[in-house]
């Protein structure tokens, strides 16, 4: 299987639901806001100045595989969903009445990202998304160690994430590009190590 990584700011607009579809199969919160929820976030956060990310493109078929997204203030991306106020509240009101679980989650988790960030100089991995069928060939790990890397070149000491316990995959992942569990803790429904990693 050969593939190319890109920076997610270079993807052209037609591929950007390509990501947002991908990430749908992920099993976090944004994912239970659905669809419009997702493809805003990740047009929002290619705008953004200081998140960073890439995506990994098959050679032959041109299919996007994976992608992976970094921010010094993740909390700063879920915070834009609210920016234009009309669509925010169709949107969430949607979410109110079909999935009221995940409403109250997005609640319970947009006050516990507040307190993740420990340092200035540290950055978030908030997403290493890979799709079904490209999975189990060490695809999740080369796109975060691509956050790592240009971490690192933008002068980051540090980089933190956060991992579903039951998500072993990713989990071994993570280990393997260095990080350590630091904690794990409750965040609503989900159960979650905390992992950090010098850069």
């Amino acid at each position: 299987m050969l593939y190319s990584i890109h920076t997610l700011k270079s993807i052209s607009n037609h591929l950007l639901p390509r990501i947002a579809e991908i990430h749908l199969s992920d099993a976090g919160l944004l994912s239970k806001l659905g669809y419009p929820f997702v493809l805003r976030y990740f047009e929002n956060a290619i705008k953004d100045e200081r998140a960073f990310g890439f995506y990994a493109q098959e050679e032959e078929t041109k299919e996007i595989m994976g992608f992976s997204l970094a921010s010094p203030e993740p909390s700063s991306l879920t915070s834009k969903l609210t920016k234009d106020k009309g669509w925010f509240i169709r949107n969430i009101l949607k979410v109110i009445f079909t999935r009221p679980a995940a409403f109250f989650q997005m609640v319970i988790s947009s006050v516990t990202i507040r307190g993740q960030m420990y340092e200035s100089n540290t950055i978030e991995c908030v997403y290493f998304t890979v799709d079904e069928k490209f999975r189990g060939r060490g695809l999740g790990r080369a796109l975060q160690k691509a956050l790592m890397d240009e971490g690192r070149k933008r002068g980051y000491k540090k980089i933190y994430a956060s991992v579903e316990t039951w998500n072993i995959a990713s989990l071994k992942a993570t280990q393997a590009n260095g990080f350590k569990i630091i904690k794990t803790f409750q965040e609503g429904i989900y159960h979650r190590h905390r992992l950090e990693s010098e850069l």
